[in-house]
């Protein structure tokens, strides 16, 4: 093969330090197996009856495994003998080391085969055998190749590494075990004897491993946009032109390495402000939509581009051309498949195809660049060119490389990873049951019946009270009951009721229910207004049984409720999803539609209650419509798209306005699209209290972070908003595994969840949330109840609701696996909320003592300010409270400081100094210290605590960490230890205290696509299994406690040992100190 012709730097990082050092890219195990990328190594054995062994299954193990070499003894059990096996692995110089294996067998063991081997995923593969070709798979053949007394063997491994092979001779042996339905290739080299009796055994291999021939091209002369970009939307770039706190400017520059691939990432500073190659869409504007960049002479057949884009298009649609050239005046035109080829900058994930090289943490997201390989039919280009293909997208190069061959990409651990029963995880005893009367008995906290005091209203100071006890306040917790599980037998919500109420949460979410209410015989029943009696009824009783028990009910009008034919609304000629929230801005008849709905249900009378719905004050809150702000809905259907642009065209003409695109970019297109929506809800709150005359609270546009919403949530009694931490991504198909997360820590993040939703809370108004979550599998989740409840009491917010507790009857009814977003089966999230319901529902937490409320222009649109919140105003929700309003508002609250756009990013211009001082160390070092001292997060050490009189928290990766009297020592693995007085005593005078310590939970078999859990291919099953954490305890006291701990339905394991000292009583805590795990523990003090 024709060498490269530039200059092909060594790969310093991938090379011993010094000669007694294995080569960095070998992985070592502590059982002695070791990988290179993903192909993994290990001796390994089969029975006379074919049964495998390997020295994973070494016991007994002496020596010492590290990068100098692995030097081990220990012994096997093999078809009832014991074998003694020693390893070694050791540098002999410049990438190369050798392998030694001898297994002894004091009476002599009958073996099929004893070998060592090399396993990896079957691909496509090109592997040379004393210098000859063989391309794996072999077609129409999957039978072992075998090779005696060869002299070496090579293959190159994923990230493009060639391992080579010898030995004294080799006896070699290639097998494709797909027949065995194991989608893996087997590379054996046979010991030295290999079969039949067996006392002694020998193996010896000489490896050297070494990076393809590569070659990385300077951008410099053709880079066209920066890092950087300090000015958002003002079409000049750099990156994506979204502004300092959405750019690359934290990629270092230099050499960005991965696997035995090199990119040269360039120092803007030192080009003119250009580090990268840009290609915008004709509606971005900001740089040219196609870029042409020549290479140095080359021998490549394959080129390998460090990239991602942004407003990246479907999965399977082409974002860009890459376009190869070649001398002769050739080329080849390459099609850049979105979301295969390259995905989104952020939240970055694998696929097959690309492979996710670099990424760092914003404060609102993860960003990265992928690599992605790709093949070309002839060899040595001489350039390449560029051209984004979508309108609106954009396709950003940081960086290309050259190379002989295309590279197999695979993530830097692609291992699967299984959680099953082991030293890490152990079954976790849980039967969700009640346990009355015992620490995690929540139920006195409830103030039966709902209702009691009438109606729930807004307070003026933005909390909420009641029509007969304006003195009160009243915090909610509740779950959402999503679809077949809010229509159960009466036994079952019986039990539910008690349950709830035993877990402390005092209010439901009734959702996803409205498909349900009507008769779904779709056959016979043409229209969708016809309501299911029998299924009224049981939402009749789960009100009724809710209300007696102190719990109080919300729910939404729509959520899912698809059109019919017999509906006859003349807009709809599509029935493959549903209609609603497209069309009722359009359709006078889906208007109609939606009120005729709601008249049925709402003026039907519960004979539990006695009462119309619309007159039961146990229902506190309405929502018009689930999750509808139309820029996430007109343009769902070709349908939707030409009534929406012919009504648009129409509104340009009537107001003499130039015709532009609809675009949610645009921002006449925004207004337009907002006068549409503002109608809609003045018609139907006008509808709700004239009409039906419905004291109930009336809420919508229930998601959405952007500042124009704020002037139509003004027209609500309170505002609702929903907030996720790392919600489930869809890799393949929606709703469908595999799934992807991005397994990053709230705290890390500054409390995205909930800081991101903090400006929308309108600063006069209650403020609900009534879908949150941080998502299971999410290994940071032990974080989710000290941040949801310390913030939204620090907020001074007036109700939370966990999403969810059930999708269905049939987990109402039985225990299944604890995955996704139901909370009934998983006692983590259960017991989590405890201390959320302490900090937020009790008041435990003190409110900030200042609010600061940023000023919305009604000129918002003409202004182009039509994106979300400033992330700096965000944070200083940590510090104190903070929300929004229209800058014309009325009223002159002193608690209440108005901030314009301008003052609302900057610190310097608060006059409360100390508040000032907090926001800017927030901003610049990551740590927020509330005003009222209670909150305190360091993002950086990834710590949380809160400190009040009644409830601590202390939230760490490992270590020490104190909050007050709670003071943790010598923790091991990321977890939360709370105190919660259950006497409503202080802690320091408390005489019974619940102290919980959340570590993880997950479901039997949950299965990762590597180490890195990202990405998730099996949901897993019972039993369940809680993660070991551990750490001392010193609780602060003038006394001796008794420990006590709690299975996870309350019921009392045994005592804890501990000691008193001079002012506190220390004792240990560990998940796994009893058979069934322990999360929580009694603590009682005389």
């Amino acid at each position: 093969m024709k060498p490269f012709l530039f200059l092909l730097f060594p790969l310093l990082g991938l090379l011993p330090l010094h000669a007694e050092e294995l080569p960095q890219m070998i992985q070592l195990n502590p059982d002695g197996t070791f990988r290179i990328e993903d192909a993994e190594f290990r001796l390994q054995g089969a029975t006379e009856n074919w049964s495998l062994f390997d020295n994973r299954n070494l016991s007994g193990k002496k020596g010492e495994c590290s990068r100098n070499g692995i030097k081990l003894t220990g012994a096997l059990q093999v078809g009832g003998e014991t074998a003694v096996l020693t390893e070694t692995v050791e540098p002999t110089g410049k990438n190369t080391f050798r392998v030694q294996f001898r297994a002894e067998f004091s009476n002599g063991v009958k073996l099929n085969s004893l070998h060592g081997v090399f396993q990896l995923p079957r691909r496509k593969l090109a592997v040379y055998v004393d210098g000859k070709l063989v391309m794996l798979p072999v077609k129409n053949k999957t039978v072992p190749i075998a090779k005696a007394n060869a002299k070496t063997f090579s293959f190159t491994t994923a990230n493009g590494f060639r391992v080579t092979v010898s030995g004294k001779p080799l006896n070699l042996l290639l097998q494709d075990n797909s027949k065995f339905g194991n989608d893996t290739y087997s590379i054996r080299f046979k010991a030295t004897p290999d079969t039949g009796i067996i006392t002694t055994s020998r193996l010896m291999l000489d490896l050297k491993v070494e990076p393809v021939a590569t070659g990385k091209v300077d951008l410099a002369r053709f880079a066209n946009a920066g890092f950087r970009d300090e000015i958002a939307g003002d079409g000049k770039g750099g990156w994506t032109d979204q502004g300092p706190e959405n750019d690359l400017r934290m990629l270092p520059p230099g050499t960005l390495r991965f696997g035995a691939l090199e990119f040269n990432i360039l120092d803007e500073t030192k080009n003119s402000g250009r580090g990268a190659i840009v290609v915008s869409g004709r509606n971005r504007k900001f740089t040219e939509p196609e870029i042409s960049l020549a290479l140095p002479e080359n021998n490549a057949g394959a080129v390998n581009l460090l990239h991602a884009s942004a407003w990246t298009p479907k999965r399977g649609e082409t974002l860009g051309i890459l376009t190869a050239e070649y001398a002769d005046g050739s080329s080849e035109k390459i099609p850049v498949i979105s979301r295969k080829h390259c995905g989104n900058w952020h939240n970055p994930g694998d696929e097959d195809g690309r492979v996710v090289a670099w990424s760092a943490e914003l404060p609102e997201t993860t960003v990265g660049l992928y690599i992605t390989s790709f093949p070309l039919k002839k060899r040595a280009p001489k350039s390449l060119r560029f051209k984004i293909v979508p309108q609106n997208a954009v396709w950003m190069i940081a960086g290309v490389t050259l190379s002989a061959q295309p590279i197999h990409l695979v993530s830097a651990d692609s291992k699967p990873l299984e959680i099953r029963e082991n030293a890490q995880w152990k079954r976790l005893n849980y039967k969700r049951t009640l346990t009355k009367g015992s620490p995690l008995d929540f139920s006195r906290l409830l103030d039966a019946p709902a209702g009691k005091y009438g109606f729930i209203r807004p307070a003026a100071d933005g909390t909420l009270t009641f029509e007969n006890a304006p003195d009160k306040r009243i915090r909610l917790y509740g779950i959402n009951l999503c679809g077949s599980a809010n229509y159960l037998s009466r036994k079952e919500v019986d039990g539910l009721a008690d349950y709830l109420a035993f877990c402390g949460y005092n209010s439901v979410r009734i959702h996803h229910h409205d498909t349900r209410l009507t008769n779904r015989d779709y056959k016979n029943v043409r229209n969708s207004l016809t309501l299911d009696f029998e299924m009224l009824d049981k939402l009749d009783y789960l009100v009724f049984r809710m209300k007696e028990k102190g719990i109080y009910v919300t729910t939404d009008f729509h959520t899912n409720r698809s059109f019919r034919s017999g509906d006859q609304i003349p807009e709809c000629d599509f029935y493959d999803q549903a209609q609603m929230k497209m069309l009722i801005p359009v359709s006078s008849a889906a208007m109609e539609n939606w009120k005729q709905f709601v008249r049925q249900w709402m003026t039907h009378r519960n004979p539990y209650t006695g009462l119309r719905w619309a007159d039961e004050p146990a229902l506190y809150c309405v929502n018009m419509i689930n999750e509808e702000p139309l820029t996430l809905y007109w343009n769902r259907h070709k349908t939707s798209i030409r009534l929406y642009r012919e009504r648009f065209r129409k509104y340009c003409a009537e107001r003499n306005l130039p015709e532009s695109a609809a675009s949610n970019d645009n921002p006449v297109f925004r207004k337009f699209l907002h006068e549409l929506q503002d109608a809609v809800l003045s018609e139907q709150i006008r509808f709700v209290k004239e009409e039906l005359k419905m004291k109930t609270l009336v809420t919508s546009l229930n998601c959405g972070r952007e500042r124009p919403l704020t002037l139509l949530r003004e027209r609500f009694d309170a505002v609702d908003n929903h907030a996720y931490f790392d919600h489930p991504e869809f890799p393949e198909k929606r709703w469908a595994l595999p799934f992807f997360y991005q397994q990053s820590s709230a705290i890390n993040r500054m409390a995205e969840v909930p800081r991101d939703i903090m400006p929308t809370r309108l600063t006069d108004k209650p403020f609900l949330v009534t879908e949150f979550n941080y998502c299971n599998p999410n290994i940071y989740r032990a974080e989710a109840g000290p941040l949801i409840g310390g913030y939204a009491a620090l907020q001074n917010w007036s109700a939370l609701y966990r999403f969810a507790w059930s999708h269905s009857d049939r987990d109402i009814r039985q225990l299944v696996s604890a995955y996704g977003f139901n909370a009934n089966n998983d006692p983590m999230a259960q017991l989590s909320d405890r201390i959320t319901i302490a900090m937020f529902s009790r008041g435990d937490v003190q409110t900030a003592k200042t609010v600061y409320s940023y000023q919305v222009s009604r000129n918002c649109f003409e202004q182009n300010q039509i994106s979300g919140f400033p992330v700096e105003f965000k944070t200083l929700g940590l510090i104190t409270a903070i929300g929004s309003m229209p800058e014309d508002a009325a009223g002159n609250s002193p608690d209440i400081i108005r901030l314009s756009p301008e003052d609302a990013v900057n610190p310097s211009r608060l006059k409360n100094r100390e508040i000032a001082k907090r926001w800017e160390q927030a901003n610049r070092n990551k740590i927020a210290i509330s005003d009222t001292g209670e909150l305190r997060l360091d993002a950086r050490k990834n710590t949380f605590t809160v400190t009040s009189p009644r409830t601590e928290s202390v939230t760490l990766k490992s270590g020490n960490l104190s909050a007050k009297n709670l003071r943790i020592k010598n923790a091991e693995g990321f977890q939360t230890v709370a105190a919660i007085s259950l006497d409503g005593k202080e802690l320091a005078r408390s005489k019974s205290i619940l102290l919980l310590h959340l570590t993880n939970v997950a479901s039997s078999g949950l299965k990762f696509g590597n180490a890195s859990r990202r990405t998730v291919h099996y949901r897993g099953n019972l039993p369940l299994l809680v993660r070991k954490g551990s750490a001392i305890v010193e609780f602060v006291t003038d006394r001796p406690c008794t420990v006590t701990a709690l299975d996870c339905d309350g019921m009392p394991y045994g005592k804890i040992s501990g000691s008193f000292h001079k002012d506190f009583y220390r004792f240990k805590i560990d998940t796994h100190s009893f058979p069934g795990g322990v999360m929580a523990y009694h603590l009682t003090r005389e």
